[in-house]
């Protein structure tokens, strides 16, 4: 586990952050930095290792060679579910903060939807209350702790019709879905939108790739962002929605309605 600032503001509210696959909470830590900063007065941001080891993932090397052993949330034995849920539960407790939200990246945004929606259908394993949530270039489809919910098979749990037809497990929690117009992965992050209620997600789209915002004054929309939804959700403010057959999107300085998202390959997601 690896907090930061490291217990500089023990009483700040949590971000449990969650990395990509073929990474480590090391390495997530050092990608968020410009994000850590941004909100260095607003929350603390407490890193993961995902359990099982593999390859490097997209864009790791070379920078950050010799940087294993390089993890991710999916073995495919499909014994995650088995193993996950231990391992946050006691990263949290461990900790001892408030863990009022959860962040992922690519194929830690999965597993962070799928947290969130555990939260809202008040299962009794839940062992979280995550108010909200931020996919950062999440990919598809989203990884649940319980195969009754999100089963991991390789045929129509990787389908986008799969959400249309099982609406019930669509997330109605505030979220933010950030994406990158040159990630190679943009469809999947347009796949995992669709699992998310339309009137309490919002999408702010940037000129980059498969990585978290580098540009200062993206970082800071992004921050801002954060710490709006982080409000709404600490005062409990009684927010109108908006009407459930839009989506916000953000795109540089501009604010959107969007009505529908581009369609999409129907391809197994194995980021």
């Amino acid at each position: 586990m690896t907090s930061h600032p490291a217990r500089l503001k023990p009483d700040l509210p949590c971000l449990l952050c969650l990395h990509g696959g073929g990474t480590s909470a090391y390495i997530f830590s050092i990608q968020t930095r410009r994000l850590q900063k941004a909100l260095a007065e607003q929350f603390r941001f407490v890193f993961v290792d995902a359990p099982f080891e593999g390859p490097a993932g997209p864009g790791v090397l070379p920078f950050f060679e010799g940087m294993g052993p390089y993890r991710r949330w999916i073995d495919e034995t499909g014994d995650d579910q088995d193993k996950i849920r231990p391992l946050l539960r006691k990263t949290m407790v461990e900790d001892g903060g408030n863990f009022v939200g959860v962040l992922g990246f690519s194929q830690g945004a999965r597993l962070a939807l799928g947290l969130l929606h555990e939260k809202q259908e008040e299962k009794p394993e839940a062992f979280h209350n995550f108010g909200f949530g931020v996919f950062v270039c999440g990919t598809y489809p989203p990884l649940g702790l319980s195969s009754a919910l999100f089963p991991i098979t390789p045929t129509a749990m990787f389908e986008s019709q799969y959400w249309e037809e099982k609406h019930e497990n669509i997330l109605h929690l505030p979220s933010i879905h950030v994406m990158g117009d040159k990630d190679p992965f943009l469809y999947k992050s347009r796949l995992l939108v669709q699992c998310s209620e339309p009137s309490s997600a919002t999408i702010m789209e940037f000129n980059m790739g498969h990585h978290l915002p580098v540009i200062p004054a993206d970082t800071q929309r992004l921050a801002n962002r954060i710490i709006a939804l982080h409000e709404n959700y600490r005062l409990e403010l009684d927010v109108p929605k908006a009407d459930s057959s839009t989506l916000q999107m953000e795109k540089g300085s501009e604010q959107v309605q969007v009505t529908e998202i581009p369609p999409t390959p129907e391809i197994a997601a194995q980021s």
